[in-house]
């Protein structure tokens, strides 16, 4: 029989059957991808048949009960295995990497593996980030966190289908063994296919604590091997279903319009029987788009700052969005601007008295003591922007509020925060808030946060039917909840050869934490954690060492951004690195091997990220290079990465071109050096667009960019060739996702130093280059 997607029937459509008539819809606008995919194919290249291999489902539910070995594995008689991944595809490759340790456990036969997203169970949930246990994806957690679970899960399956195969064939356990989805006798040669083995289920209960395979056993499984990701077929055909494309029957789409200032609150509209009788309209629905302090339960302000405009087609409903004629108040930040924010940074890091992150080695006395002779102290100042996350899918969600339930289907980074959102806000049981998750077309945090489905939910719960509410670009990124800005003094003594005996850093700007985890900072003692990453506990050894913050207070919403405070706390930390290697004349590699010799595997991977970069050979003619290290730890110690990068830029006719970028990374054990290689290099890219172009500004109380125009990313004739030197390592598997993004900015700041003879301090830096890249 087929393996089947649902349980039984409940008399109306279910979320699977809606979202298969949502797959047909978006195929049906999506043919000319496909077709012409195929034309250009046939005038270039032959088109290569697809190697057999585990396949996508993009079903919303989870297989019958009656095929389950467990919360993770389920199998039908024809030996189909579906496995669930708990943690949702953002473009990191989580599809392929966790089925991939299943089933080299279970000895699965890949080529019949089907993976499934799956939810709502705690198996699914973890506790990482600092985050409640949940089930959400971030902070580059989902290997680490999930990496055992998914052996334990495929050493049960294989272990029961060891146990069914004996009772099967007769014969005693130790005779047999598994092979690519199949009980095999060693005495007959007899075999029996897993599928002909889940009648034995009921009789043969899990095995709590299964033998795992041992090195020798996994050495020719799929662990470590280049194993092609099961999603890209979806997404470059235009199958996948990403929450933009989602289509449920009897749906409107809904348009938000926001108050621009970010205190502002919804007067009236002086032209809403003027909207209303557009054609398409069905209703204004008013509304709040909550600010991080109000999520966080530290703002109760609830006045209304939104109208969603519902209407037929997007089309309809954003023409009338945009011809909102609205009148509102601006409230208390209707005066706030950049300049004003700048100077209230500037005022912060300047003050005598700073928070004390850390003291020892009496670095003040050193330093001060230092100042009188210029040889022997360096000091700089430092900054980093307000950065958006500019997801290219902007934000969206669709919901269906009725009989007491709420429906939702997006591309959603926390099921819990949605569930917990909503259940919350409607006065709803948990249980009764389904979420139904999509592919992500990128997040970088930003889909973790559930604004767009408390949209969709009041405005479906105001027309009475499910509502897709989309964020245009100039909402996504006007209303987006910010990585924050941060400036840094940092200050040097040195001894004889130019090394430093002390180093004092401070640093000063809005806090993260202070939103988002306010006891975590009052329990610190008035510091945020994130604001002063990488350098209140460096990985270098610094004789001395003083680190001081201060928090500044303004009415901007926060939140989590690709690489957090690290990109802007590693840039300054680095930077400074290399400016005391130029001041020593010291060659950058050679000063950081000797700061990092209590480092061993920081060393070996900065050693073979050199070797690969060609560090000891001469740049080519007008090519220019620099170099950054970090050991990056997750949040709240989930994990340990090493990194090191070599960014190589060109400069020609006057115009300098980054051409070269060489990482070096220990992630532990790797499972698919497929998956991260690509982690590393989309990092990169990200990180290079932060570097050289993304800074939000304010004026009159609001965000002025609002698309690529003026808050451009990197286009794809900027990217430079990327190698990943992935360094071995007995460590079971550390993150990867993100920890590529800070090391990026201070290797690139070096060089363009080494290029045009200018420091490079504040990002971003393409507003400081003598010619456009």
């Amino acid at each position: 029989m087929p393996l089947r997607d649902l349980s039984p029937d409940s008399g109306r459509d279910t979320p699977c059957q809606q979202r298969r008539r949502s797959v047909t819809m978006a195929l049906d606008r999506r043919q000319f991808l496909k077709g012409g995919a195929l034309v250009i194919g046939s005038m270039l290249i032959p088109v290569a048949p697809r190697v057999r291999a585990a396949i996508f489902s993009q079903s919303g539910e989870p297989p019958i009960a009656d095929a389950a070995i467990s919360d993770w594995v389920w199998i039908n008689r024809e030996g189909q295995v579906v496995i669930g991944v708990s943690q949702c595809e953002v473009g990191q490759g989580i599809y392929t990497g966790l089925p991939q340790v299943l089933a080299d456990e279970m000895d699965a036969d890949w080529e019949r593996v089907v993976v499934r997203f799956v939810t709502g169970k705690d198996a699914y949930r973890q506790l990482a980030g600092g985050e409640s246990f949940s089930q959400f994806v971030a902070a580059s957690t989902s290997m680490t966190k999930f990496y055992e679970r998914m052996r334990v899960a495929g050493a049960q399956a294989r272990d029961f289908f060891l146990r069914a195969g004996a009772l099967h064939l007769n014969v005693p356990i130790s005779q047999c063994r598994t092979e690519k989805g199949r009980v095999l006798d060693r005495t007959s040669g007899r075999s029996i296919a897993y599928g002909e083995l889940v009648a034995y289920a009921p009789r043969i209960a899990l095995n709590p604590k299964p033998v795992l395979k041992s090195a020798e056993l996994a050495r020719d499984g799929m662990v470590g091997k280049y194993v092609h990701r099961i999603d890209t077929p979806e997404k470059v055909n235009g199958s996948a279903i990403f929450g933009i494309d989602v289509e449920v029957p009897g749906m409107l789409i809904g348009v938000p319009w926001i108050t621009p200032s970010l205190t502002g609150t919804v007067l009236g509209i002086r032209n809403e029987a003027a909207i209303r009788s557009m054609p398409g309209i069905v209703d204004l629905v008013t509304t709040r788009h909550l600010s991080m302090l109000n999520m966080m339960g530290i703002d109760s302000n609830r006045r209304h700052n939104t109208v969603i405009v519902v209407a037929q087609s997007y089309w309809q409903a954003k023409k009338a969005a945009d011809l909102l004629d609205v009148e509102f108040e601006r409230g208390d930040a209707a005066t706030l601007a950049s300049s004003a924010i700048d100077a209230a940074n500037q005022a912060a890091l300047n003050q005598s008295q700073l928070a004390q992150v850390v003291n020892r080695g009496g670095a003040g006395s050193l330093i001060t003591a230092a100042q009188a002779d210029a040889s022997r102290y360096h000091e700089a100042r430092y900054g980093a922007p307000y950065v958006a996350h500019a997801s290219m899918e902007p934000c969206n969600a669709t919901s269906h509020f009725r009989d007491g339930t709420i429906e939702t289907w997006g591309p959603f980074q926390g099921q819990d925060m949605v569930r917990t959102a909503l259940s919350g806000i409607f006065g709803l049981k948990a249980e009764n808030v389904v979420v139904n998750t999509t592919f992500l077309g990128g997040s970088f945090g930003r889909k973790y946060l559930p604004d767009a489905v408390i949209h969709a939910t009041f405005a479906s719960k105001a027309v009475g039917k499910p509502v897709k509410v989309i964020y245009p670009r100039e909402i996504d990124i006007r209303q987006d909840y910010l990585r924050p800005p941060c400036i840094s003094h940092y200050r040097a003594a040195l001894d004889r050869e130019g090394y430093p005996t002390a180093i004092w850093a401070r640093y000063a700007g809005q806090s993260l934490f202070w939103q988002m985890r306010r006891k975590t900072v009052e329990k610190a003692g008035g510091w945020d954690e994130s604001m002063v990453e990488c350098v209140y506990a460096p990985v270098y050894k610094f004789p001395a060492l003083h680190v001081e913050a201060n928090i500044v207070d303004q009415p901007i919403s926060l939140s989590y951004l690709r690489g957090v405070g690290s990109v802007a706390s590693l840039f300054f930390l680095e930077s400074f690195i290399n400016e005391l290697s130029e001041k020593a004349g010291i060659d950058e590699l050679e000063y950081r091997r000797k700061l990092l010799a209590q480092s061993p595997l920081s060393l070996r991977v900065l050693d073979a990220t050199a070797r690969a970069a060609g560090w000891h050979s001469p740049a080519r003619k007008a090519h220019f290079r620099g170099l950054a290290v970090n050991e990056w730890v997750g949040r709240n110690n989930a994990f340990t990465s090493y990194l090191a990068i070599v960014v190589e830029v060109q400069v020609e006719h006057g115009r300098v071109r980054v051409v070269r970028a060489v990482c070096g990374i220990d992630c532990g054990k790797v499972i698919n050096p497929n998956l991260v290689t690509a982690n590393v290099e989309g990092g990169i890219g990200f990180a290079l667009t932060t570097a050289l172009h993304s800074a939000i500004h304010f004026a009159d109380g609001a965000i002025v960019e609002g698309n690529f125009n003026t808050y451009p990313l990197l286009k794809i004739a900027q990217m430079p060739k990327v190698e990943v030197v992935i360094v071995e390592s007995e460590r079971p598997p550390q993150g990867c996702g993100e920890v590529s993004t800070a090391v990026v900015a201070p290797a690139l700041a070096s060089a363009l130093r080494k290029a045009t003879g200018t420091y490079f301090r504040s990002m971003p830096f393409g507003p400081q280059l003598p010619a456009p890249l």
